[in-house]
């Protein structure tokens, strides 16, 4: 995939989709030019600034507070995040819609043109709001989207752990899921290498205290590592807006996507080893 970052019109006539970075790509340009460009916008999210991406009238759903636009979840937190524009195009991933996360975290987007993909994420929202029953699983040719917690990710994930034969590469904000962690050490024990990447909530975590020495482990403490992705044997990708956590996976309203697609993968895969080379990255292997 090329890593260029096109101004929105080339960008929708040249590619289907895009993977972007914060540590490589201009993450606020891509919404905010996105948003200029469409006439009628959606927006999901933990966080957003309408102020900040210029946003007059769309539809919105957070969970921060923003005035006409909250929407309190009973038993975890609306932690999805994703756009609609003009029901075809989609920008989804890890980044909340403020400027701190566009600009200064480690975060990912995807955009896809695609009207089915649209019509899932403008399902989740009228979900949220009018409390329509969403579809919670759409696979289409770039791969497979899950509704949390309509489906049990956490399975999912673990599944595809199970196929690891070579690595397993796993970059994650909070990393404290025990499953998880139970199948990464057996996985290590098979000869599998594993790599993770997380932040300073790991220091808090019960995971902590458990043997690390099978694992090669980086934890960023700066700036802000706010990724929550998978990849294994460099064959399958897993990520989103859920963080491998027992929440992130089973209570908070989360959107996960899983793909084989290769310049996916190899995308993320290569956004892993960035980060472990130390790019533009002050953290700590243990």
């Amino acid at each position: 995939m090329k890593r260029l970052l096109l101004p929105f019109l080339l960008l929708s006539e040249v590619l289907l989709s895009q993977v972007y970075f914060s540590m490589v790509d201009d993450l606020s340009f891509l919404v905010i030019s996105h948003l200029e460009s469409a006439s009628d916008v959606t927006v999901v999210a933990y966080s957003i600034d309408p102020d900040y991406l210029g946003l007059k009238e769309c539809s919105m759903a957070t969970e921060v507070p923003v005035e006409g636009a909250f929407v309190h979840i009973s038993d975890g937190l609306l932690h999805s995040k994703f756009i609609v524009l003009d029901h075809e195009t989609v920008i989804f991933g890890s980044a909340n819609f403020n400027r701190s996360s566009l600009e200064e975290h480690l975060n990912n987007l995807i955009v896809f043109h695609s009207k089915e993909i649209a019509d899932f994420f403008e399902g989740i929202y009228d979900w949220l709001v009018h409390g329509k029953r969403p579809q919670v699983r759409l696979k289409t040719e770039e791969g497979e989207f899950f509704l949390i917690p309509a489906v049990d990710v956490e399975e999912i994930v673990l599944d595809s752990l199970w196929k690891a034969k070579r690595y397993v590469l796993l970059c994650s904000y909070a990393f404290t899921d025990e499953d998880v962690f139970a199948t990464l050490k057996f996985l290590s024990s098979q000869g599998v290498e594993v790599y993770i990447i997380t932040d300073e909530w790991f220091e808090s975590s019960r995971l902590r205290e458990l043997p690390l020495e099978t694992f090669h482990v980086l934890e960023v403490r700066e700036p802000l590592m706010h990724h929550k992705f998978l990849v294994v044997d460099g064959k399958t990708l897993i990520t989103g807006s859920a963080n491998f956590t027992e929440s992130g996976f089973h209570r908070n309203v989360e959107v996960m996507f899983e793909t084989s697609n290769r310049e996916y993968v190899e995308s993320f895969e290569e956004e892993f080893n960035r980060i472990w080379r130390g790019y533009f990255v002050q953290g700590v292997r243990f």
